[in-house]
């Protein structure tokens, strides 16, 4: 089985905040500009790297730890802020379906301030770890 962590964590995301749909407000890509497709208050979930995975000498299988980028864009501060603490809080301890554990790499969302249209912007890691053939 091939895993995708960072659209398994869009996906969880979606199934777990209900304001957001995969595809709508909510998006598995990097954090993309503003336009007809996009709006101006939304998530994105997208790839950042892991960890080499481990072996066991003979095993043809690895465990894998993928470390999952999520953003919150928003117009308005507080509301990106507490959209960033709600999906941290929906994440913790669930279990996703062929994933062997999800971990919240931090404790709280931190501000990465706004850009140059005045959207604030909000990130946080999760790392998913799983096995692969």
């Amino acid at each position: 089985m091939t895993h995708t962590p960072a659209q398994a964590i869009a996906t969880e995301i979606g199934t777990q905040v209900g304001a957001l749909t995969l595809g709508t407000n909510l998006f598995h890509s990097t954090v993309r500009a503003p336009d007809v497709l996009v709006p101006k208050d939304c998530v994105f979930a997208w790839n950042g790297g892991g960890v080499p995975p481990l072996r066991t000498m003979g095993e043809p299988d690895e465990i894998r730890s993928a470390i999952v980028m999520v953003g919150v864009r928003d117009s308005k501060y507080a509301d990106g802020n507490s959209l960033a603490i709600l999906i941290m809080n929906s994440l913790q301890a669930q279990s996703i379906a062929t994933y062997l554990d999800l971990e919240l790499v931090n404790s709280s969302p931190r501000s990465l301030g706004q850009d140059a249209d005045g959207l604030h912007h909000f990130g946080m890691e999760f790392i998913l770890t799983y096995q692969e053939p």
